[in-house]
């Protein structure tokens, strides 16, 4: 057989392997190949040429999709799904990964390993096999819990936690901040789900770190669009500045002008917390200054601050703040 001809066939093969895993976030196994009737010595020479990527023993990826697997919520998906291929009987995202699933905001120093839930009594060896040479699945935790099916779902084919259990699990094992950022963001996008995040923690009683999920659900608010703007109303109120109102809308004659991020009626004080993506274009800008110019003729004082005042200086936005309202103080004097 020429090169040329083996060339083409090995292609052909990779192509065969790559559309059958498809609806695994492109994860495979030797079962796999099995089905497809290929012969596993094509893996050594697939790995060897960079074609496939092993990320645990016996499961592999095609190395372009999980090169092109770029955004942070499909990285979690595959790493899962390999994960998941790796053990006996059911498995569910869990915790952070789990959140990163649902898209809930998630403390970056949690998205670094794999978590994983099994039911209880269920066996983990199979996952602690140790393999040589590289593999690029990292650290995964697993999980034991007496589970059913109200704690249960599937998104994009993945088994996982639903999205209240996965925002509380993901409370626990954080800081109280992030912790109230991630509950914060369960309850923008759905305010119900508050009384289920009650009932959650009953069940959940023995999870390390419960007790920083019950300090963050007297903090937590629905109206909280973004995780700038969570943290934000933690690192204010942990300042002693009153809470403030979230989403409050304000009018003038002509209308609706909008809705503050947080407010402080009684100061007539707006905060207005900035993250990079708020505004995209030179339009935004005007829109938003145009806003501001109807806010400010209603007697509201406006203060902004980023991403990087708020978590690097926030003295500094508070200093802005209380000043804000010691002018409102004695204007309205």
């Amino acid at each position: 057989m020429t090169s040329g001809r083996r060339q083409l066939e090995h292609l052909a093969l990779r192509d065969a392997v790559q559309a059958h895993a498809h609806r695994r976030h492109g994860i495979f196994q030797r079962a796999d190949l099995d089905a497809l009737g290929i012969d596993h010595a094509v893996i050594r020479t697939f790995v060897r040429r960079g074609w496939w990527t092993r990320l645990h023993h016996g499961v592999y990826i095609d190395t372009d999709v999980f090169r092109s697997a770029g955004d942070p919520r499909a990285r979690t998906s595959i790493f899962l799904s390999a994960a998941m291929a790796s053990l006996p009987g059911p498995a569910y995202a869990f915790a952070a990964s789990a959140a990163a699933l649902h898209e809930l905001t998630v403390d970056q120093a949690l998205r670094s390993h794999v978590s994983i839930v099994r039911p209880l009594l269920h066996d983990q060896r199979a996952f602690r096999r140790r393999i040589s040479g590289s593999t690029e699945l990292g650290s995964v935790s697993i999980h034991s819990h007496a589970l059913n099916e109200a704690h249960l779902t599937v998104v994009d084919g993945i088994p996982t936690v639903d999205l209240a259990t996965a925002a509380l699990t993901t409370a626990a094992q954080s800081e109280l901040m992030w912790a109230v950022a991630t509950l914060d963001s369960l309850l923008w996008r759905d305010s119900t789900q508050q009384d289920r995040l009650s009932d959650l923690v009953e069940d959940w009683h023995r999870i390390k770190g419960i007790g920083t999920v019950r300090k963050a659900l007297d903090l937590t608010r629905p109206g909280a669009q973004t995780p700038l703007e969570s943290l934000s109303r933690f690192r204010l109120i942990e300042a002693g500045l009153p809470e403030p109102i979230l989403q409050l809308p304000v009018f003038d004659a002509d209308g609706l002008i909008g809705y503050a991020d947080m407010a402080w009626p009684d100061h007539k004080v707006i905060g207005e917390a900035d993250g990079l993506l708020k505004y995209q274009d030179r339009s935004d800008l005007i829109a938003e200054k145009a806003r501001e110019d109807r806010l400010r003729a209603q007697g509201w004082t406006v203060v902004r601050w980023t991403w990087d005042e708020m978590l690097r200086r926030p003295h500094v936005v508070i200093a802005r703040i209380v000043r804000a309202m010691d002018i409102a103080s004695r204007r309205i004097a």
